[in-house]
């Protein structure tokens, strides 16, 4: 067995969606990290000013005449890290993305594979750029083409790009290639961690793209041999590019996502064709928000993969915590993931919604913070964006350390307990992350429509409401968590010591 990591993301198109609206959900597994979530002003730049990032610190990149206001959720990790942080601007544009492992490089030796990616310009920069500059969508799938095919890109990845409107999945090769496809509005979309794309779909210029030249490198690189020579009609993205010898990645994920979204018919109708990287499907129904966060806190409960087993009682009993399996089973919410965003996208960007979670999903609620004024959250981030900025390649090591006003570090805490026995842990916190979670979502709707009301008197007053709503739910989040590690301890106390638990 070997390790599975990588993320995963779930895309609806706005005609599969109960929203109307694009929905995003998004788990980030990075191991040995932390997370924190900035919120970055509008900034304004002077002519001729660049800038670079840590990762290839002599690669300086002209500056945008000014920056958009986001939300940033940093992942900070010993060393640094380049392809963990998301991001979620002003404009209602949401940037994620997952490892595609890595995808193949030039080079018949160590050494010059080594060399080519040495040579290319950009990693971490294009997520942060695209969190600053893209003002739609569109205009994001414009940026990142600009930007790998002149500066180069070090990493095999997929970035999902979104608005209200629309996705873009855009998968990126170590080096100057890219392929992009527009996720079709009446289609729900899962990404694991290997490359989904195929056929070269040149006539649909509205919803596809890809770099000139893409083929010809492959067949170059002895990568893709067309069984027809002159005729590329078999070309198949995923296959020339993925990493030589690989087996496609995460296809644990794959088997049971597509099922636990309804479409296990497809999904086995696309194993038995031999395609086991499918883009996406043609919705059968309308998928809300709940949907979204059901998937990503999945361990495969009630299937073959689970390694939770059926009580007697009709429930679920988990002989091992599923989130300390280092190799197969891989679960969606597992035992790197640092993080889970569901987006929840709206007309008025202000009224975006950003729900939430610590760590693993399965263990406390999704928060719901509202774009609105973009406002710094308590607790959850221990310095400012401008200092993380310049310590995000090299975090100083006492920063790993528990830290007891960071609501990181609460949620941490309360992970701890539930894995010394989750099976135990999970009955007490799963009837208050639903009775909890379903309150707020009256809420939301009740916010939302109050922003509207405000709006007509003065914008400013209704973004600042908004953003003290999402504050007083993150306040009582971190509240929460501290709570559910005290009644977990207690609970398991009193049945050690033959007592009451209530």
């Amino acid at each position: 067995m070997r390790y599975e990591g990588g993320c995963s993301t779930v895309v609806i198109g706005k005609a599969a969606s109960a929203t109307g609206r694009v929905l995003v959900g998004h788990n980030e597994d990075d191991d040995i990290s932390l997370v924190q979530v900035h919120s970055v002003p509008r900034k304004r730049h002077e002519p001729g000013e660049t800038v670079s990032f840590g990762d290839r610190p002599d690669v300086r990149i002209p500056q945008a005449a000014a920056t958009l206001a986001f939300y940033w959720s940093e992942v900070r990790r010993p060393g640094g890290i380049s392809f963990g942080d998301c991001f979620f601007n002003e404009c209602g544009v949401a940037i994620v993305t997952n490892s595609c492992n890595p995808g193949k490089a030039p080079g018949k030796t160590d050494e010059e594979r080594e060399a080519f990616l040495a040579s290319q310009g950009l990693g971490y920069g294009v997520r942060r750029l695209l969190g600053e500059r893209a003002h739609s969508a569109r205009e994001g799938l414009d940026i990142i083409i600009e930007l790998v095919e002149k500066y180069g890109y070090f990493s095999g990845r997929c970035y999902q790009i979104a608005d209200k409107d629309e996705c873009w999945a855009v998968q990126l090769t170590r080096g100057k290639y890219l392929v992009a496809k527009r996720i079709p509005d009446d289609h729900v979309y899962f990404m694991p961690n290997h490359y989904t794309i195929h056929a070269l779909e040149s006539s649909d210029k509205e919803n596809f793209y890809y770099t000139p030249g893409i083929v010809e490198n492959a067949i170059e690189n002895g990568w893709y041999r067309p069984a027809v020579p002159g005729d590329y009609s078999d070309f198949d993205f995923a296959a020339a590019y993925q990493t030589e010898g690989e087996r496609p990645y995460n296809t644990m994920r794959t088997r049971n996502a597509w099922p636990i979204l309804g479409f296990e018919t497809e999904w086995l109708a696309s194993e038995a064709a031999g395609c086991v990287r499918p883009f996406s499907f043609k919705a059968h129904r309308k998928y809300t928000i709940d949907d979204c966060k059901a998937l990503l806190r999945t361990h495969y409960e009630g299937r073959e993969d689970s390694l939770a087993r059926a009580d007697a009682n009709g429930g679920v009993t988990y002989p091992c915590d599923p989130h300390q399996t280092l190799d197969d089973p891989y679960t969606i919410c597992c035992g790197s993931t640092v993080e889970s965003t569901v987006f929840d996208f709206a007309d008025d960007p202000a009224a975006c919604c950003m729900y939430r979670t610590w760590r693993k999903p399965c263990t406390n609620p999704y928060v719901p913070i509202f774009l609105g004024q973009l406002k710094a959250l308590p607790g959850y981030a221990w310095m400012t964006a401008d200092e993380a900025d310049a310590t995000h390649f090299d975090p100083p090591a006492e920063e790993f350390q528990y830290r007891p006003d960071a609501a990181y570090w609460n949620a941490q805490n309360l992970i701890w307990q539930t894995e010394l026995d989750y099976g135990f842990a999970r009955g007490i916190l799963a009837p208050e992350i639903e009775r909890i979670e379903k309150g707020w979502d009256e809420e939301v709707r009740a916010a939302r429509a109050r922003y509207e009301e405000l709006k007509a008197q003065d914008a400013q007053l209704a973004a600042a409401y908004l953003s003290s709503f999402s504050e007083a739910k993150a306040i009582f989040a971190s509240h929460w968590l501290l709570r559910m590690t005290q009644a977990i301890g207690d609970r398991r106390y009193r049945r050690n010591q033959g007592l009451p638990e209530e």
